[in-house]
């Protein structure tokens, strides 16, 4: 059995603190577009409402100075301070641990698989984009893609090739993304982290640097980075 520790240690390296992007549809937000309430750790408000852990957050929040306006250095300062107050928190961050190894890594068989690098990939990608993530893994792998793991998934994972699977599936996360971004500019400015988490090398990151300096993502620069990242497969 793959270790749960070690892979959800790695993931939560990606995953920070408290995250107060207005752009961040998981986070709760009040009428004038601030966050009233941020994902935290990876776990999303808007999509997990009956977490525990929100009461924890909630009442440090109450307790600080009113969060300075968002993309100042006064607000950088404030998340800091309140995330060094949330990681005092044993409790709290128990309620992490145990949330994610119920709801992503229990729930998802990924003790089962055999390879590490590929419970990792998928444990990490489940986390970052819920059953998604296993629906990528299951195209990789070419069975069905129903966002579930079960004994189908299970045998096909465990029996390919891990490299040749994770190369297909770092591939078929970073084409979704692209489409992603494309059809919503608004999600560009996330489109380098999520593609450096899918595994895609530096020369396709440089790419999409240069091809989202305005922003946006053209068609032809979209069909330009997909092509060259079939080819480095």
């Amino acid at each position: 059995m793959t270790d749960f520790n070690a892979i959800h240690a790695a993931t939560m390296g990606y995953e920070g603190g408290a995250s107060f992007n207005p752009a961040d549809k998981g986070n709760v937000v009040d009428k004038k577009g601030i966050v009233t309430l941020p994902t935290y750790k990876g776990i999303a408000p808007a999509y997990w409402p009956a977490w525990g852990g929100w009461k924890y957050i909630a009442g440090v929040i109450a307790l600080l100075v009113p969060m300075p306006e968002y993309g100042t250095t006064g607000h950088s300062n404030w998340v800091r301070h309140l995330n060094g107050k949330l990681t005092e928190l044993a409790a709290l961050q128990q309620m992490v641990v145990d949330f994610y190894r119920k709801n992503f890594w229990d729930a998802n068989r990924l003790g089962e698989i055999t390879d590490s690098h590929v419970a990792a990939w998928i444990y990490d990608h489940v986390v970052n984009a819920g059953p998604r993530g296993v629906m990528w893994a299951q195209l990789a792998a070419k069975v069905k893609p129903d966002g579930k793991i079960g004994p189908a998934s299970l045998a096909a994972i465990n029996s390919a090739d891990p490299a040749a699977l994770l190369e297909r599936m770092e591939d078929i996360a970073g084409e979704y993304r692209l489409d992603k971004a494309h059809d919503n500019p608004s999600q560009v400015q996330f489109l380098v982290s999520w593609l450096r988490r899918d595994g895609q090398p530096e020369s396709i990151i440089a790419m999409v640097h240069q091809a989202a300096v305005d922003g946006k993502l053209s068609d032809s620069e979209m069909a330009a980075i997909k092509a060259t990242m079939e080819a480095t497969a």
